[in-house]
Parts: C-alpha cells; sequence; structure tokens
C-alpha cells in the first residue's frame, strides 16, 4: 500500500494507471492533493517521444483511456466524480483533476471489473460474424461517447481495412527514424520487458516461433533495408493484412477537431469501447498507425517520409474515410473486433507508488 491513501483510492488510482498507451508508454503521473479527495492527472511528455505521436496526441488518447477507467473504477468504490480538463490554462500538461465526492446513490459503472482483464489481443480472430445483442452493446457504449463512431462488418470492408493497417508495416519496416525507434522499444525476454515496463514485449506480437527469430535480425538497419529491395517489408504487410482481416468487424471513431482536448475526450470513449468488448468476451487491437502518420503529414511534417510513403499514407487514410464515410472529421482511432485466444503475454505497468504524487501541501 501507499503510505496516505485508503484501500479504495488506491483501486481508483490503479484502474487509471491500467490504461492502454502507444508503445506501453504509459504517459502519465497522478497527484493527490492534501484531504484526498483530488486526483490530477497529469501528461509526462518526456515518456512519449514516439515519431508516431504527432503533438503528443497518442498521450492525450491514453491519459483520456486513464480518466475514463478512474472514473469507472470510483462508481463501484460510491464516488461520483467531476473531470475539469485542463483546469490551468498555461499548463498543456495538466490534462485534467477529477474531484471526488461520496454519494449513496451512484451505481457501480457494471465495467469496472473489467479493467483489470482489458488487453490487445494481435492474435488472429476467428471469421464469425457478431451477434446482434453484442453490436448493439457495442454501438450503445459508443453512443453515450465522444465524437462519432462507425462500425462495419461486410467483408470487403473489412478485407480492405485489415490491408490499410497493414501500410503501418509496409511504411515503418522501410523507413529508417520508423524502424530505429520500433525496434528499440521491443523487449525480447520476459527479464528485460519487466526490468524497462515500456515497450513491446516480443510475445505480445504473437509472432510464429520462425518469424520470431528472423525479427532479431531485422533489428538492424544494414540487414533490413536488404530484404526491403526484395520487397520483404510489402510481403510483412500483406501477411499482417490477412491478420487484421480475419475479424468479425472493423471500428473507427472520428472527430470534428484535432485539439488536445478533443483526444483526451477520445480516450474516454475508446476505453469505453475496449471494456466494453472485453465485458462481450470480445477481442480487441488498435490499428492507428497510418491515422498518427496522417496527422504527421497534415501538420506540415512530411521530411519523416519519402514521397511514396507520403502518397501511401495518404491513399490507405482515403480508403479509411471513404469506408467509413468521415465527410471530413479526422479519423482519431480504428480497431478490429472479434473473437481471439487470449494473448500469450501482456503489458506490464511501472509500480503504482512510481506514478502517484502526495504533495505535503
Amino acid at each position: 500500500m501507499i503510505h496516505g491513501l485508503s484501500s479504495e483510492l488506491e483501486r481508483i488510482l490503479a484502474a487509471g494507471n491500467s490504461a492502454p498507451s502507444g508503445e506501453n508508454c504509459q504517459p502519465w503521473r497522478f497527484v493527490v492533493r492534501p484531504g484526498l479527495s483530488e486526483i490530477e492527472i497529469h501528461l509526462l511528455p518526456e515518456r512519449d517521444q514516439s515519431p508516431y505521436s504527432w503533438g503528443q496526441r497518442a498521450s492525450y488518447l491514453a491519459n483520456g483511456a486513464a480518466i475514463e477507467n478512474m472514473a469507472i473504477a470510483a462508481s463501484s468504490e460510491g464516488y461520483r466524480t467531476e473531470v475539469r480538463y485542463f483546469p490551468r490554462e498555461e499548463d498543456e500538461w495538466h490534462v485534467a483533476t477529477l474531484a471526488l465526492a461520496k454519494d449513496p446513490t451512484i451505481k457501480p459503472d457494471a465495467l469496472a471489473s473489467f479493467i483489470g482483464t482489458r488487453v490487445s489481443n494481435r492474435k488472429v480472430y476467428e471469421k464469425k460474424p457478431l451477434a446482434r445483442e453484442e453490436r448493439a452493446a457495442f454501438l450503445d457504449a459508443a453512443a453515450n461517447g465522444y465524437g462519432e463512431f462507425a462500425l462495419t462488418e461486410a467483408p470487403a470492408d473489412v478485407e480492405r481495412l485489415g490491408r490499410v493497417g497493414s501500410t503501418n508495416e509496409e511504411v515503418m519496416l522501410a523507413n529508417h527514424l520508423l524502424h530505429s525507434f520500433f525496434f528499440s522499444h521491443v523487449n525480447w525476454t520476459e527479464a528485460e520487458d519487466r526490468e524497462k515496463k515500456v515497450g513491446f514485449y516480443i510475445k505480445t506480437l504473437e509472432l510464429p516461433p520462425p518469424a520470431e527469430a528472423m525479427f532479431k535480425l531485422f533489428r538492424h538497419w544494414t540487414i533490413m533495408r536488404i530484404f526491403n529491395a526484395l520487397g520483404f517489408n510489402r510481403l510483412v504487410a500483406k501477411q499482417n493484412a490477412a491478420v487484421n482481416a480475419a475479424a468479425s468487424a472493423m471500428g473507427a471513431l472520428m472527430l470534428a477537431e484535432t485539439d488536445p482536448l478533443d483526444f483526451v475526450k477520445a480516450g474516454r470513449t475508446i476505453e469505453r469501447l475496449w471494456l466494453t468488448a472485453t465485458a462481450l468476451g470480445l477481442s480487441l487491437q488498435p490499428l492507428t498507425g497510418i491515422l498518427f502518420f496522417k496527422l504527421k503529414l497534415d501538420a506540415g511534417e512530411h521530411a519523416v517520409f519519402s514521397p511514396v510513403q507520403q502518397k501511401r499514407i495518404s491513399d490507405a487514410y482515403q480508403d479509411v474515410a471513404r469506408i467509413f464515410s468521415a465527410d471530413g472529421k479526422h479519423i482519431a482511432f480504428m480497431v478490429r473486433l472479434g473473437r481471439g485466444a487470449a494473448p500469450s503475454a501482456q503489458a506490464i505497468r511501472f509500480p503504482l507508488a512510481e506514478v502517484v504524487d502526495i504533495p505535503s501541501k
């Protein structure tokens, strides 16, 4: 236990610490002020130096997911919550303050018990349609959230979106900066993963044994360049596209604006959808690389990508926009949804004591 915190407040904070984040970077710090009635959520930009994350938008999503988890967990502890977003205008990293008040009339959120079991699952899913009740529950969760959510189960759309999702690997493996970043965040052993606590544990990538062995060679850019000259990055993308397409459905969350607050609120919606999928016994995997690449291009950061890569990114994004009828909205998040066996491993977290501050004043 953390000195000075009640067990119920620890459970609320632990729920926030269980939120998903890009590369499992966990870009948050929680500050509990004297009186223990408010939790401040602070974004840690130094934790997220990813070339994917333009303007820390991926980390704003992650912080939004942490807020949603804490609000859900608080309800099961008998607290009503009020969220004040960006309470200090001069501090862009103070994402929100969560005020807690005991309320005997509050109803526990049914999703609270699934916070600890929510995972990203990269395994091949069963190609089986969603049940009507599953579809309705998922769409109901989206209807009460932020942004506009769309779901498609049309086989042709799912297949095309599977290829779009795999454009991430096609571009990443052929781009020196992205390649170096990705492989620097792969943890090759369980011991390394426990030590670093950030990045991708190799087992979570769900590679078959021969591919896992080859993967260690590909971390060397000189070797990767040779393989790419033979079209290897496109081969990997094709294989991943087939995995992506083995899904019951694809979904996308669209936003009218791309400000930090929009992404924080979107993060809350995404986490609620993810927990709903978990409650339904469904697996979910984000397919967001191409969407964050598009954000960089829209912001004028073209130098990261070659002209050919820029066109591949733009064309892939337009496919997503067309399928989901985005109508000028920004597509902030895309997921594949289905039924899969339990993942081989899960991301670990920093101990709660390392992400919580309790100032004396």
